[in-house]
């Protein structure tokens, strides 16, 4: 063969190579080997790349992995994120994501929040960074705000026309959690779900918590243990049986002996791993003269098994 032919043939080859190449390049826009930049993750149609893992992407709006839950709602209840405290620190991740997992600490804040370090379920892991490992104890930050007054001057502001509705989950409980998920640039970017738009206190299995009675500890201003509602301490026969991490209610009838208005400043419940969800009517609680009234409790109880009486606390003006 001459080499004119050849040296085309060559010269054929070389551009339907380079043309390939050329079309590869865009079509999948691949960097060149020059480049330093690396592609990003990519993740199937309906997941999203959280910390470099795909995870599903519900149409719910949350990134919920394993699985998308339909019951689960990822909004923004009351507005809770126009309240939150310095939010320019707050890098958004993901607007609004699922976890779930064990409470290992709760940790009161001067800024007024609930700070919850939470051990996550296997199927979460994925959503804690090498900060949270080192300065969390691996766990995520969950942020409940504005739950107590702030200490804190400069947080005070922020809280000022919002009442916290979400419930406040106590050590060693299983909960379920939803919020934007967030780095705390002032806190070496570990991950967080600040502010939490919803929190469930899941049930145990296996575990039954029985009520024999209620004890009522009363406190009276003046130290005494007779006042306007009866003597105190007293208690009664009371019989309730729920599921471990289950809510009961528990209505009160409490009658007022004194000729004048009086008050309750506040109920709680003494009782460790029981927690009071809600007051109806909220406290403070007035009295009329002589006046009797029905208060209802919505009270958490605990995971694990119990068997015994439960002590009401009532402080008295």
């Amino acid at each position: 063969m001459k080499a004119g032919p050849i040296l085309a043939l060559v010269l054929l080859v070389l551009v339907a190579g380079a043309t390939g190449y050329y079309f590869l390049y865009r079509f999948y826009d691949l960097q060149s080997s020059s480049s330093t930049t690396l592609p990003s993750t990519s993740c199937p149609p309906g997941q999203a790349s959280i910390n470099g893992a795909c995870v599903n992407n519900c149409t719910n709006g949350v990134a919920n992995p394993p699985s998308c839950d339909s019951s689960v709602q990822c909004t923004d209840p009351d507005g809770i994120n126009s309240h939150v405290y310095h939010p320019a620190r707050l890098t958004l991740v993901k607007p609004c994501i699922t976890a779930s997992g064990i409470v290992d600490k709760v940790i009161q804040e001067n800024d007024g929040d609930i700070h919850i370090r939470l051990k996550l379920d296997t199927a979460y892991t994925s959503l804690t960074n090498s900060a949270n490992d080192q300065y969390q104890y691996g766990d995520l930050v969950v942020e409940i705000i504005c739950v107590n007054p702030a200490s804190q001057v400069d947080a005070q502001p922020s809280c000022q026309n919002y009442t916290n509705q979400i419930l406040l989950p106590q050590e060693a409980q299983h909960i379920t959690v939803t919020g934007p998920y967030v780095l705390d640039t002032e806190h070496y970017n570990w991950a967080e779900i600040h502010p939490v738009y919803t929190l469930k206190i899941d049930t145990s299995t296996g575990t039954t918590v029985h009520i024999t009675s209620e004890a009522l500890n009363i406190v009276y201003p003046d130290g005494s243990t007779n006042g306007w509602l009866g003597p105190s301490p007293r208690s009664y026969v009371k019989y309730v049986t729920v599921n471990g991490g289950e809510q009961f209610t528990d209505t009160l009838s409490l009658y007022s002996t004194s000729p004048n208005s009086e008050r309750i400043t506040s109920i709680t419940t003494t009782t460790p791993g029981f927690s009071i969800i809600s007051i109806s009517p909220s406290t403070p609680i007035s009295f009329a003269p002589g006046e009797t009234l029905s208060i209802t409790l919505t009270i958490q109880s605990p995971n694990s098994s119990y068997d015994g009486s439960i002590e009401l606390r009532i402080v008295t003006a």
